[in-house]
């Protein structure tokens, strides 16, 4: 006789979360703004930090002058019905990855 497992609904509702992180441009118009803003500061900043420094450290310095936008981005998302504060804490960091690989992985 077949037991039945336990199958645990994390990694769905970690899917979803990404997902919803993910494609801010299907969120409210403010937080797609926001998103857009952050993005665009990091990108300006990164294009003028490589130019002095490696890609990594002009990554890490973008990230460091981008700090506002990204914290008004953060909010907007707390602010979503789907999201509570603790479920942005948790993907910050897949976020920042994310498009912490986009900018160094960005030739132009």
């Amino acid at each position: 006789m077949l037991q039945a497992r336990f199958v645990s609904p994390v990694p769905f509702l970690l899917a979803v979360l990404l997902v919803v992180i993910a494609w801010p441009a299907r969120a409210e118009g403010g937080t797609a703004t926001r998103h857009a803003l952050w993005r665009d500061c990091l990108a300006r900043n990164f294009r003028i930090q490589v130019a002095l420094t490696a890609r990594d450290l002009a990554a890490d310095a973008a990230f460091h002058a981008c700090r506002a936008p990204e914290a008004a981005y953060l909010a907007a998302l707390t602010g979503s019905p789907l999201l509570d504060d603790e479920d942005v804490a948790r993907a910050r960091p897949l976020l920042a990855g994310r498009i912490r690989a986009w900018l160094i992985s960005n030739p132009g």
